[in-house]
């Protein structure tokens, strides 16, 4: 036999010897039932000792045939199933890496920019208006330092500092009435999500949709006012942040970047909605709807 053949066969035996052995006992009884048909006709007697015990040999083969058939269905379950699993992994891990990204462009990079522009301000106004360029300086070494905080949960754990420290609620408030000091909106935040608690992703997920969403409504909307509020609505948490600012058109106009397409992804990846209604000098209205439970069974429901 050559190496090459040699290989086939291991691998054919190695990957399903146990169907290879069923077709040998197969073979076997077919020729345990020639011999009995044989000899029937050799003796012209259908019942002897010998019919008898080829019958019986007969009989043990097909047992032992299925047991190895059994044995083979099981082994192909228990692989397909670790198949499934490895899958699952895999798209896991997959679904992480999006929302590190998504962390990292909702949380660092926003701090960044936050940080240059103050900076920026600071070094155009430093000679003819000094106390403003020192406040302008304060302002943006808080946020590097704020993007560096940032930088070390990102590395540590998918969970905002400010919800670890202030809860999701205190994180939103806080949050919001920064940019409002920041921009001079007039804000309102209502929030009523019970006493139990959240799940730690959709919380997460929450927060950075809310920061992407004052961030866009701070870069483009012109804004006036901003009204934000978080409930439950039975086994669902659900975030509406209205702008009353210049609006834009939402399919058809130009693109806005990463930040809409982040929002609406990472609410899918939770099984989630993200739906975002404006139009021009109508301002713009956020809708996230995002599943207390169960949400990556919802997700590929709805996706299959």
């Amino acid at each position: 036999m050559s190496e090459r053949a040699r290989r086939i066969v291991q691998r054919v035996l190695g990957r399903d010897r146990e169907i290879v052995l069923a077709a040998a006992f197969l073979v076997m009884a077919s020729y345990e039932l020639l011999e009995m048909r044989l000899f029937e006709r050799s003796t012209r007697s259908p019942f002897s000792l010998a019919v008898a015990v080829h019958g019986l040999q007969v009989l043990l083969i097909l047992g032992a045939t299925a047991v190895i058939l059994r044995a083979w269905r099981q082994k192909t379950a228990h692989e397909e199933a670790l198949a499934r699993m490895v899958e699952k992994v895999v798209v896991a891990q997959e679904e992480e890496r999006r929302r590190i990204a998504y962390d990292v462009h909702d949380g660092i990079a926003q701090f960044i920019v936050s940080a240059k522009q103050h900076l920026d301000t600071c070094a155009d106004v430093w000679a003819q208006q000094p106390t403003r360029a020192v406040s302008e300086l304060t302002t943006g070494r808080d946020r590097l330092g704020r993007a560096l905080l940032e930088t070390r949960r990102v590395l540590a754990a998918l969970r905002p500092l400010a919800i670890a420290d202030d809860g999701l609620v205190g994180a939103l408030r806080k949050s919001l009435d920064e940019m409002a000091q920041e921009t001079g909106w007039s804000v309102t935040l209502h929030a009523d999500v019970g006493s139990a608690p959240l799940p730690s992703a959709i919380e997460t997920a929450v927060f950075r949709i809310f920061q992407e969403a004052l961030a866009n409504a701070a870069r483009h909307a012109d804004a006036p006012r901003v009204d934000i509020d978080l409930h439950r609505e039975g086994s669902w948490l659900v975030l509406d942040v209205r702008d009353h600012g210049r609006g834009f058109v939402v399919n058809g106009g130009p693109r806005r970047g990463l930040g809409l397409s982040s929002m609406q992804e990472r609410a899918r990846l939770l099984g989630g909605t993200c739906v975002i209604e404006s139009a021009p000098r109508l301002g713009a209205h956020l809708v996230v709807r995002l599943p207390l439970e169960n949400g990556h069974r919802v997700t590929r429901d709805r996706d299959g």
